[in-house]
């Protein structure tokens, strides 16, 4: 069966991979071992386990360079809450910024592809409670602006921060197995599941870092299934 997805899209969640690869390192706290348990409908999810400032990552394709990624993670003082975002140069350029409590209730969040003048939003979202409101401006057919006005689930985290989201157990036991919802404009409120799988030791040119394997699967009401891997 053909892809639907957005060429975008499909660049997007490649990178994302590339990225959890090395922010579950770099920004994740200690991995703690222990016995299997039963699945977890919403574990223990605590933001403030997370290393906040600023990260800058590569991106290539094909080997060759492609532009940077510098993912922001930040606490604001007087909200407690948390900002997530990213700015992305070169050839997949875009930005995007995801607000959330310590414990990744959604606040809201937004999207603009490209850089400067250029950059065009493609949504922004508000969440309160059970319901998210925004817009959202389909890519091939910008002209087409839609209202957003959708009731979601109470475990729902924002889809630009699933990633930071499976970073913040308290510990990580294999075997182990969880779920929550995630939301997008694109495909609405979505169920992932995730499992856990060994804990090693890898190295790479930044040095020897303890990882954890987590198989992620989003299924998406468009009935496409988005199965992924993050160490």
């Amino acid at each position: 069966m053909k892809d639907s997805e957005p060429r975008w899209k499909r660049n997007l969640k490649r990178k994302k991979l590339l990225l959890a690869a090395t922010l579950l390192s770099a920004l994740g706290s200690g991995l703690t071992g222990g016995i299997c348990g039963d699945q977890d409908p919403r574990p223990d999810l605590n933001a403030d386990r997370l290393r906040t400032g600023s990260f800058t990552y590569r991106t290539l394709v094909d080997g060759r360079a492609a532009g940077e990624s510098r993912i922001g993670v930040h606490r604001q003082e007087n909200s407690g809450n948390f900002v997530f975002s990213n700015l992305v140069t070169g050839s997949f350029s875009q930005s995007w910024e995801a607000i959330a409590s310590p414990t990744f209730a959604p606040v809201s969040a937004k999207l603009s592809l490209g850089e400067g003048a250029a950059a065009r939003p493609i949504f922004e979202l508000a969440y309160n409670g059970n319901r998210v409101v925004g817009f959202v401006v389909p890519r091939k057919e910008p002209s087409e602006k839609r209202e957003v006005s959708e009731a979601v689930s109470d475990d729902t985290v924002d889809q630009r921060i699933d990633w930071a989201t499976v970073m913040a157990l308290k510990e990580y036991v294999e075997g182990q197995k969880f779920r929550f919802h995630v939301y997008d404009p694109g495909t609405g409120n979505s169920p992932v599941t995730v499992q856990v799988g060994k804990t090693e030791t890898i190295a790479v040119p930044a040095g020897s870092f303890d990882t954890v394997s987590l198989l992620y699967q989003i299924n998406k009401n468009n009935g496409q299934n988005t199965p992924r891997g993050f160490w």
